[in-house]
């Protein structure tokens, strides 16, 4: 479980990140712009400024796992603007199901009954936080084709932990960082394009905050490929998505002095007992 901890200490570090920037009101765009040019350069700079050559695999699944990166980012940012907040979000958090179901079917691993035990409490904490986030939550009407944005930010999310894994089981380690800087390379350049299509202003506060968020970003799929050398995919995703809710909403509770409604609460300790289970 060691590399586990640090990849969800750097994916609750994100969450934290991704909180101060809608505080501050920046361009979620041009931020993640700034985040994949810092993981795409020290990602290179660990490879030595040699990333290649590349074979087929690493050079394939790599830029669709860039690709994907930037499509699950762009569909949640539709989700949120065509209806309630909790939704798009509680429905990102769960496409954990899809790692899970791929990696029970496809390769065969068996988590245990205390484990599945520790998936169910996971899936229904992130239901919990969900209802309490939608509760004291400004209300806000769904418009034409979010439901069809919902099952896209699913499929999209869940899509890009079943190619970490996939490239996990088909490719051999030493391509572990090439992989990571083509995968931030990719989703940089298409990030970048988009940003210049729709002529987005580039806030350099906002590009410094991205910056920032690159090393945790790069770290936490670097961590999480390492993770699953040795742990099922079956565990690892549902422990690192149980672990930013749980750290996040103590972050939320102690530095922005939110409070938490009893749906919420119950959230929490579903939270916690779900990363004892998946633990043992």
């Amino acid at each position: 479980m060691i590399w586990l901890l640090p990849a969800a200490v750097c994916s609750i570090t994100i969450a934290a990140i991704l909180k101060i920037n809608e505080g501050a009101g920046g361009s979620r765009l041009v931020m993640m712009g700034g985040n994949y040019i810092v993981a795409s350069f020290i990602a290179l700079l660990m490879l030595r400024g040699n990333p290649g050559p590349f074979d087929r695999v690493t050079l394939g699944i790599g830029v669709l796992t860039g690709a994907d990166y930037v499509i699950s980012f762009l569909v949640l940012m539709a989700g949120i603007g065509k209806g309630p907040l909790a939704l798009p979000v509680t429905v990102m958090r769960l496409s954990v199901v899809v790692p899970v179901v791929a990696s029970i079917f496809l390769w065969n691993e068996t988590p245990g009954l205390t484990r599945y035990g520790g998936i169910a409490l996971g899936l229904a904490a992130i239901v919990f936080f969900g209802l309490g986030v939608a509760g004291h939550g400004r209300k806000k009407r769904a418009t034409r084709g979010f439901w069809l944005l919902l099952a896209a930010i699913f499929i999209s999310t869940g899509l890009a932990s079943i190619l970490l894994k996939t490239f996990r089981e088909v490719s051999p380690d030493v391509r572990r960082l090439a992989f990571t800087w083509l995968l931030f390379s990719s989703a940089g350049i298409l990030t970048w394009l988009i940003i210049l299509l729709k002529r987005i202003r580039v806030d350099w506060k906002t590009f410094r905050l991205g910056m920032f968020l690159g090393l945790p970003n790069l770290f936490s799929t670097v961590f999480t490929l390492k993770a699953l050398e040795n742990i099922p995919a079956s565990i690892v995703f549902p422990f690192i998505n149980v672990t930013v809710i749980f750290g996040a909403t103590l972050l939320g509770l102690f530095v922005w002095k939110e409070k938490l409604d009893r749906l919420s609460t119950t959230g929490l300790v579903f939270a916690a007992v779900s990363l004892v289970l998946l633990a043992s």
